[in-house]
């Protein structure tokens, strides 16, 4: 008699959950979250500032959200505000996904056949690769140059070779934290046949974006969220592109996959962002002077960043160590050694002034 395992899918052994440490009475610098709390309770209370100081709102459950009804299947008000707010052609329309996560998932269904390929550079986002496993999608990777550069030309070679279905591109690139020249993207953009995805995750602390871009190409997707400025509690992404190519991706997503509370928060957000460009400001002042605090210390080479985290390297000693002299501390940073191309490396995201300082002197004290 068969048991219930015989049922699963043969690679089930083979993959991973996804696994997230108990952050509870940590100082919390792993995940590239805003740092500053937006407290959203009855009322909705935007900080317009760093102090505190506060502009209620109206009422969220007064403001056409009816909680007992499903959402707006088609989030049809945000994605107005979002095609206002970037001032998109009438050409291209948008997807709104319960995280970036979902969007990447439904773009590889939506290109998933035997003989495509996803292409990525290595290292960059792990959920290219993870959902790319888990639907069975062929996945090819090209390393990164030792200054985390695009090797442009084995890119391309690469790209010649496989024809990939799908490349994506994070702009700037997690986990190193840096740009790409904008002149090797748009090369590889026109060299592809399939269609290429920036992912713009950490375009709000970059100041760059390729949505201008997509005049220029068919085979250009953009995708933004609002996870790192602020918003990750809502898990909200948004993807734009060509009408028609956006229609076919939408097929595949499930109805009413944004709920109520979400579309309105974010919809506030879009047309008045002014309290989340604030903190914005305050996170890259930060980042200059936490980059700079990494770079005075001995035996650690930090990396630039034009993110809201930053990458550095345990020259002397053991990353490992490190992190858990640090995770002793109750300060919780992401361990980055294992993943190709990174040997020694941990990612710190930027906190606050006060949990930059506390990390920098365990840090310190760590590596003696």
């Amino acid at each position: 008699m068969k048991k219930i395992t015989d049922f699963l899918r043969d690679d089930i052994d083979t993959l991973n959950e996804y696994s997230v440490l108990d952050s509870k009475g940590f100082i919390k610098l792993d995940a590239m979250e805003n740092p500053y709390e937006l407290e959203i309770g009855i009322k909705a209370n935007i900080p317009l500032s760093i102090d505190s100081q506060t502009l209620e709102y109206e009422d969220i459950f007064e403001a056409d959200v009816n909680i007992n009804r499903y959402p707006d299947a088609n989030c049809e008000d945000l994605r107005k505000t979002l095609i206002k707010k970037y001032d998109l052609k009438k050409k291209y329309d948008s997807i709104i996904g319960n995280g970036s996560d979902e969007l990447i998932q439904l773009i590889c269904m939506a290109f998933l056949r035997s003989d495509n390929t996803i292409l990525c550079p290595q290292p960059s986002f792990s959920m290219y690769k993870k959902i790319a496993q888990v639907l069975k999608f062929r996945f090819e990777e090209v390393p990164l140059k030792e200054n985390f550069s695009l090797d442009i030309n084995k890119m391309l070679e690469k790209i010649k070779e496989i024809d990939p279905a799908i490349i994506f591109l994070a702009y700037p690139n997690n986990p190193t934290g840096n740009l790409w020249l904008k002149n090797d993207i748009n090369l590889i953009i026109k060299e592809t046949n399939g269609i290429v995805v920036i992912d713009e995750a950490y375009g709000a602390f970059s100041g760059e974006s390729f949505l201008g871009e997509m005049n220029n190409y068919d085979n250009l997707l953009v995708m933004k969220t609002v996870s790192k400025v602020g918003l990750a509690g809502l898990r909200l992404g948004y993807l734009f592109g060509e009408n028609s190519l956006i229609k076919q991706i939408n097929k595949l997503r499930l109805p009413f996959n944004i709920n109520s509370i979400s579309q309105k928060i974010s919809e506030l957000y879009t047309k008045d962002s002014k309290f989340i460009n604030i903190q914005i400001k305050e996170i890259i002042k930060n980042r200059a002077l936490l980059i700079d605090m990494l770079k005075d210390i001995k035996n650690i080479q930090a990396f630039d960043s034009k993110t809201n985290f930053i990458l550095f390297k345990i020259l002397q000693g053991s990353a490992n160590e490190v992190y858990s002299k640090l995770l002793a501390d109750n300060i919780l940073v992401k361990n980055m050694s294992k993943t190709p191309g990174l040997n020694g490396c941990l990612r710190v995201t930027v906190g606050t002034k006060k949990e930059n300082d506390i990390f920098i002197q365990s840090l310190k004290k760590s590596i003696i």
